[in-house]
């Protein structure tokens, strides 16, 4: 029954509510009988086609890039890493912490037996400093350029041979970052219309994650449905200037947006630095990071925000004590 009000003198009156005839399917039948129409070696395409009770969702540690160095990423995202087949995103503003959490997935990924391809659109990766980090020259490949299209169908050349060279290999993709990778117009003198600039460099990225799609899609275990290539994008932010309201928004169009099932904000609050001998030397920062997006979480409720001590041994909860202790006076240099 559905009542409806009487505006003109305040009664409710009853009506029966019309619906169409009810229809009734067997749906493990259904399902059942769909997934027979694919060959044996495509188990894992027909296994996509399930009830929404049982969808596919990443859960078991093979189905990440684990983050094993504390617990401020599940406890921000509520996941144990960065999933296989999926978009992450970290933005920030400069000297906020994006790369330094690229570098720590990176090592990550590494021991736990990925292949980790750099696109270093910044050209600032620095061996020796991945290296103090734990990372190693071995299973890294990097990509120096900042030309989207070229840098784009060099992830999918390298992909594709490296496929080819084991088949079982599992690949871990990094842009460090977005907002430094220019779209091919840019490179020409006559064609650089800056009025013009933000949608090509959407366009550009677009063809990047297109071509990042494909390649999951392409090398998802068609018997397993498992994926085996995760990416990880290093963004900046930028304030929103015509804009009612200001806000901040990602480089890189909708597209990127869309794609990315987490995207991470991190925002630098304050310097940290120790005083040795009378002389003060920075350390590290405390950077705040919310998310913005989190398409992998089911819980009711998250933490909403967490301040992060970023420094070269790595990423912790700030104030979070360590085993390491130290006669050095500690100053921190408040941005706020």
């Amino acid at each position: 029954m559905v009542e409806k009000v009487d505006v003109k003198n305040g009664a409710v009156a009853s009506s029966e509510k019309k619906s169409g005839p009810t229809v009734k399917l067997d749906l493990d039948k259904l399902i059942e009988s769909s997934r027979k129409l694919y060959g044996k070696g495509e188990q894992g395409i027909a296994s996509l086609i399930t009830t929404s009770k049982s969808l596919p969702r990443p859960t078991e540690d093979k189905d990440f890039i684990l983050w094993t160095q504390g617990n401020h990423w599940k406890s921000l995202c509520g996941v144990k890493g960065l999933p296989f087949g999926r978009f992450v995103q970290i933005a920030g503003k400069p000297d906020s912490g994006k790369s330094t959490h690229a570098l720590c997935f990176m090592k990550e990924a590494q021991e736990q037996g990925c292949l980790v391809i750099l696109l270093d659109s910044e050209l600032k990766f620095s061996l020796p400093r991945f290296i103090s980090m734990g990372g190693t020259e071995d299973n890294l490949v990097v990509i120096n350029t900042n030309n989207t299209i070229v840098g784009a169908i060099a992830i999918a050349n390298v992909v594709n041979t490296a496929k080819q060279m084991n088949p079982n290999i599992k690949i871990f993709l990094v842009v460090d970052s977005a907002g430094a990778l220019l779209n091919p117009k840019e490179d020409q003198e006559d064609t650089e219309d800056l009025s013009s600039q933000p949608g090509l460099d959407a366009k550009a990225i677009n063809f990047l994650c297109r071509k990042v799609a494909k390649l999951m899609h392409k090398y998802r275990d068609k018997e397993t449905g498992q994926d085996c290539i995760s990416i990880l994008v290093v963004n900046q932010i930028y304030s929103l200037i015509n804009n009612y309201g200001g806000g901040t928004t990602e480089k890189g169009g909708e597209q990127l947006k869309y794609l990315s099932s987490i995207i991470l904000h991190l925002t630098r609050k304050k310097d940290l630095c120790k005083v040795k001998k009378g002389v003060s030397y920075k350390y590290g920062i405390v950077s705040r990071a919310k998310v913005k997006k989190n398409h992998l979480f089911d819980g009711a409720e998250c933490v909403s925000e967490l301040d992060l001590e970023v420094s070269a041994q790595g990423i912790k909860v700030y104030g979070e004590k360590t085993n390491n202790s130290s006669d050095e006076e500690i100053v921190e240099d408040n941005d706020d």
